[in-house]
């Protein structure tokens, strides 16, 4: 099948399942998903995750955590900052721990069971964040903190992925560790202080072109390049696009035709393809996997994370629930951890079985996220109501 074609079948299904789904009460990104495993190699193997796709896919990632960061007031989400800190490192050293102790219990050895930890401790912001937007909670004090914690959880998961791999090369004390600790120290400082200035004021330059679509054009440069750039110090595209976002999430947010504009191009096209991607990536049901180790697996994934995610935000939020929801919204791991295992399968760290293990874990808790979110957040709006009555 030609690369337009399987766009119109991925565009196609994507929206029919994702309608299905809002209908039913659910997020889009479950029926989104849904399609990819249906016209995947999982069942109808019509469409193969190939290169083309995957590009779609790696921009639909960006416009997502653009249009997510420019959604939020940067003033408010600074304010966070110690909050997503702690909550970060909860839910990054309960599932670490747990995952290591897993795998030593499983007999896996010393670096393996670090792999395992690092898989376990690393959330996927792409997943919380689409979630949280089509639950109207990514405002909330709670969907906030998820976001603020997500995007550290990334940061911190890339570098222990470097530890790992130098361990496994035996450089453990050199510079290929102290190199990428090095790189997103400086990116980060370039871009959230120095970029605090530069992007606005080139935002601002482009709005006084006399091309109409300059602004807009603008933004999607801007977001694509400061993606670009997290990219090249090692860090995913969507750390770098979601800080841009929130940097001119002023600018964007007073033009609402622009900021329509890009929702549109986020929501209408890139996006749906990214999550269809994700769908994509489950294997055939005739996958070997390690079947002693999948079901435990999963449970310490879930259960790490919103055991570290309540702990670490339980002394920032009001009552029992929305410290829940916090945990709960940490759960999905996705486009890090995939390329994390990737990563190791490539450097022979682990197998194919284990890394099929892995794969079926993430889209576990993609798929099943997004049903525990909807039904916590109105779980927590039910209980609101009836305090106020």
């Amino acid at each position: 099948m030609s690369p337009l074609l399987e766009i119109i079948l991925i565009l196609t299904s994507a929206k029919v399942l994702g309608e299905l789904a809002e209908r039913a009460g659910f997020p889009s990104l479950v029926g989104e998903i849904s399609a990819g495993i249906l016209i995947g190699p999982a069942l109808l193997g019509l469409v193969l995750p190939g290169e083309t796709i995957e590009i779609f896919s790696d921009i639909g990632i960006i416009a997502l955590l653009f249009i997510s960061g420019a959604q939020l007031n940067i003033r408010t989400f600074t304010r966070s900052e110690k909050a997503g800190a702690v909550t970060a490192a909860g839910g990054i050293a309960v599932p670490f721990v747990l995952g290591i102790l897993l795998g030593f219990l499983s007999g896996f050895d010393l670096v393996v069971s670090l792999f395992i930890g690092i898989t376990l401790s690393v959330t996927s912001i792409g997943i919380s964040v689409r979630t949280l937007v089509d639950l109207r909670q990514l405002k909330s004090s709670a969907g906030t903190l998820i976001v603020s914690a997500a995007v550290i959880d990334d940061i911190v998961g890339i570098l222990l992925l470097s530890v790992l791999m130098a361990l496994a090369a035996g450089t453990a004390a050199g510079p290929a560790v102290i190199l990428p600790v090095l790189l997103t120290i400086v990116f980060l400082i370039v871009v959230v202080y120095a970029g605090r200035k530069i992007i606005p004021w080139l935002f601002e330059k482009a709005g006084r072109a006399h091309t109409h679509e300059m602004p807009y054009s603008a933004a999607i440069i801007i977001a694509l390049a400061t993606a670009a750039l997290s990219h090249g110090v090692g860090l995913h595209y969507s750390i770098g696009a979601f800080i841009a976002g929130l940097i001119l999430g002023d600018s964007i947010r007073r033009d609402r035709s622009l900021f329509d504009s890009i929702s549109d191009f986020a929501f209408g096209f890139f996006v749906s393809i990214f999550f269809v991607f994700v769908g994509l990536l489950f294997p055939p049901f005739t996958s070997e996997v390690a079947s002693f180790f999948l079901i435990p697996f999963i449970a310490v994934a879930f259960a790490g994370k919103i055991i570290g995610g309540y702990a670490g935000s339980r002394p920032f939020l009001a009552g029992k629930r929305a410290p829940l929801m916090v945990g709960i919204g940490l759960c999905p791991r996705g486009e890090i951890t995939l390329v994390v295992a990737k990563v190791a399968l490539t450097a022979g760290i682990v197998g194919s079985v284990l890394y099929s293990s892995i794969v079926i874990m993430v889209l576990t808790t993609i798929l099943s996220t997004p049903f525990l979110l909807t039904w916590g957040f109105h779980s927590l709006e039910q209980s609101r109501d009836a305090r106020q009555s």
